[in-house]
């Protein structure tokens, strides 16, 4: 039996798929992140090391083979970045006596694959990060965003949630009226003064994606119609429609593209979503948008399968 990896690695968690030669899907598993840039390349690398082993390493597999492999990272999009994944994934399959098809690309390419079936498109992600990726039937690449919490991430989870921190010591000083946010968080942390938030947030161990979980507070907080939350969902929409704006103008073809809407703020959020796609349809009416159908991972196996390149 033939079978073919697909890895999504996020901002917070990467999954892996396996499907067989029909496509159906055969295991998944999830890990920790994998993002090189967030992480560093040696940290990113020995986590997909690991969840590779634990897949290479189930009874069900034994009696297969890997007829391919393709790997859609978050933070990977130079060249000398995906070459340096392919190469140590070369290296990690060799010295498992195997050779096989391997494909390094983003995260955001292969949800095309996941939703549509078919590589060419735009997809909007807004997860812990945020970016932009079209791709023409032709085989054009562009993108917008993707820069990294500090760089852009614009619309993201990361961007939601630190706006959340900061309404939230805004309302403390008085700048800004009361918000929902604060009892949520100083529930769900066990906060007696929202001011703990400066001890917890300035320790070393704070990183991107635990900026991004305050999130869920300000998702929580807008569907009571909390002004501060809502104010800031549809900030982050309207900074997601302006990435992609800015993408589609790179190519008349994109005006009438199928567009993918990914990521969990999309998933999480009605309101976040409602906003993007009325916002977006004002100027770019025949743009039809899709949800996420199946995970990312699939459409990375899906993609070894078809042993196109990206």
């Amino acid at each position: 039996m033939n079978y073919y990896i697909g890895v999504d690695g996020g901002g917070t968690k990467t999954e892996a798929v396996i499907l067989d030669a029909s496509g159906e899907q055969l295991v998944s598993l999830k890990g920790p992140s994998t993002n090189p840039r967030s992480l560093g390349f040696p940290q990113a690398w020995t986590h997909l090391q690991e969840l590779l082993d634990n897949l290479l390493s189930l009874p069900d597999l034994a009696a297969g083979s890997c007829a391919g492999l393709c790997l859609g990272l978050a933070g990977v999009d130079l060249p000398e970045e995906r070459s340096r994944f392919a190469h140590a994934l070369e290296q990690y399959f060799a010295q498992r006596d195997l050779s096989l098809p391997i494909t390094v690309t983003n995260d955001a390419e292969i949800v095309l694959m996941a939703s549509l079936s078919h590589n060419h498109g735009i997809v909007s992600v807004s997860g812990t990060g945020s970016i932009v990726y079209g791709v023409t039937p032709e085989g054009k690449r562009w993108r917008t965003g993707g820069w990294g919490h500090l760089l852009g991430d614009g619309g993201s989870g990361y961007a939601i949630g630190l706006k959340t921190l900061q309404s939230i010591m805004k309302s403390y000083d008085g700048v800004l009226p009361q918000t929902m946010m604060t009892d949520l968080v100083k529930e769900a942390y066990s906060f007696q003064s929202v001011t703990e938030l400066k001890s917890y947030i300035y320790t070393p161990e704070i990183q991107k994606q635990h900026i991004a979980e305050f999130a869920r507070y300000c998702i929580q907080a807008s569907l009571h119609d909390d002004p501060a939350a809502v104010g800031i969902i549809r900030e982050a929409a309207h900074e997601l429609v302006e990435q992609t704006t800015a993408l589609i103008g790179k190519d008349p073809w994109f005006s009438s593209a199928d567009l993918v809407a990914a990521g969990s703020i999309f998933k999480h959020s009605s309101l976040f979503k409602e906003t993007f796609s009325l916002k977006l349809s004002e100027t770019y009416p025949d743009i039809r948008i899709y949800p996420l159908l199946r995970s990312p991972a699939y459409g990375a196996a899906l993609q070894a399968m078809q042993g196109q390149n990206l």
